[in-house]
């Protein structure tokens, strides 16, 4: 693993230029995207990948605290939070009630054509704890407390990946839904309606597998296929991609995250779309 200086993560041309169109896909702050990456990714490049996951003997406590400031700062926040799990979930809950169902439906429309994560996962965050309750979110809680450290973390998680393999994580989804980002306030025009159109493409071309469904994703969704898969997921919490007979408005998603396809490399998705190939036998 590369071990260089912290000073000289993401230091190159490459580097700037990726973390600029990532800030610019999520709308938000550079400076607060760039200090995200620098405790967690380095984008520099060794040959033609990206350095990859930033070592935390990379930085010092000094780096760390002063890191945390700035991202607080942008927050308008004081503190990081360090709570119990108790703590998390009444704060999570009464976050959960006040969402705006159809804000977050325009956030997903503009994901879909901006590739923005951080909207994508608040999405998808929602509608897959439908059914929550307080007894049903305390299981999905890590050991021990939401530490402050754990907000770079998170953050940094939320715009990389949208959360794609942490959504059963309850601290996760607390970062996701209750620490509010500095989003750009300028509104964005929204083009066409990309759910309805591939919806309807799917609807008529009946992909047989995952990997036919990806395709149906060519010439609506922008991103790569890692982008697309999480789009599909979310779409299929929120009960508008349907799976054979599987009714998500009837159950509490978390509970199924366990329940395995046959086919092996289903299983790299996310139930219940990991179930689409089972429709065929």
């Amino acid at each position: 693993m590369n071990k260089k200086p912290f000073k000289d993560i993401n230091q190159s041309d490459t580097a700037k230029r990726k973390l600029s169109n990532i800030a610019k896909n999520n709308r938000l702050p550079l400076a607060f995207v760039t200090i995200l990456y620098n405790y967690n990714w380095d984008l520099d490049t060794d040959g033609r990948e990206s350095i990859g996951w930033v070592a935390s003997d990379q930085y010092t406590e000094k780096d760390l605290l002063e890191g945390r400031a700035r991202i607080l700062a942008f927050l308008g926040k004081k503190e990081a939070p360090h709570l119990k799990k108790e703590h998390i979930v009444e704060e999570f809950i009464a976050t959960y009630k006040e969402v705006e169902q159809q804000a977050l439906e325009t956030k997903l429309l503009i994901a879909g054509e901006t590739k923005n994560n951080a909207y994508l996962s608040e999405y998808a965050t929602f509608h897959y704890l439908t059914h929550l309750s307080a007894e049903k979110l305390i299981p999905l809680a890590p050991k021990g407390a939401y530490k402050p450290n754990d907000l770079i973390k998170y953050l940094f998680l939320k715009v990389f990946r949208g959360g794609g393999i942490e959504r059963a994580n309850l601290f996760y989804c607390y970062t996701d839904l209750c620490i509010r980002l500095p989003y750009e306030q300028k509104e964005i025009p929204i083009k066409n309606n990309w759910i309805a159109t591939l919806l309807q493409k799917i609807s008529v071309e009946k992909p047989q597998t995952l990997s036919d469904l990806l395709n149906s994703c060519k010439g609506i969704l922008r991103g790569d296929k890692f982008f697309k898969q999480r789009v599909l997921q979310a779409l299929s919490y929120a009960g508008k991609l349907k799976v054979n007979d599987i009714d998500v408005a009837k159950i509490y998603l978390p509970e199924f995250r366990d329940t395995l396809a046959s086919h092996f490399y289903s299983n790299e998705w996310t139930y219940p779309l990991r179930m689409w190939n089972e429709r065929n036998k």
